[in-house]
């Protein structure tokens, strides 16, 4: 998990935040609101684009884990393509993500569904 503090000025528009996002800064995972200590945890995993806004990562002063002991991690599969690339599907906190483009741009793929079938 990274935490990001954001340092985008916004001219007075809006607050910055503190992001806990996935490691590959994708996915905001929940987020500490500006003038509190308290982590708020999205129900799932949500996209986020951090295109032309400036963060610094920061330590994770609030203990905040998003490891669930009943929820296994860390499994992945290794899935053939249509055209024999070999894409690998992993489990990361209960969702599961894929390596190929079509899950990068659509958030799903045959890959996915080829995992839930097995």
């Amino acid at each position: 998990m990274k935490f990001l503090q954001e340092v985008t000025d916004w001219s007075g528009l809006a607050q910055n935040h503190v992001y806990i996002m996935n490691d590959s800064r994708t996915k905001a995972i929940a987020y500490v609101r500006l003038g509190t200590d308290t982590p708020f945890k999205f129900s799932s995993p949500m996209r986020m684009s951090l295109r032309g806004r400036k963060f610094v990562e920061v330590k994770n002063v609030w203990g905040f884990s998003d490891v669930d002991p009943e929820v296994p991690t860390g499994r992945t599969w290794q899935v053939a393509g249509s055209k024999g690339t070999v894409y690998t599907v992993s489990e990361e906190n209960g969702s599961l993500s894929c390596t190929c483009s079509g899950f990068k741009f659509r958030g799903k793929c045959r890959h996915l569904e080829e995992v839930n079938q097995s």
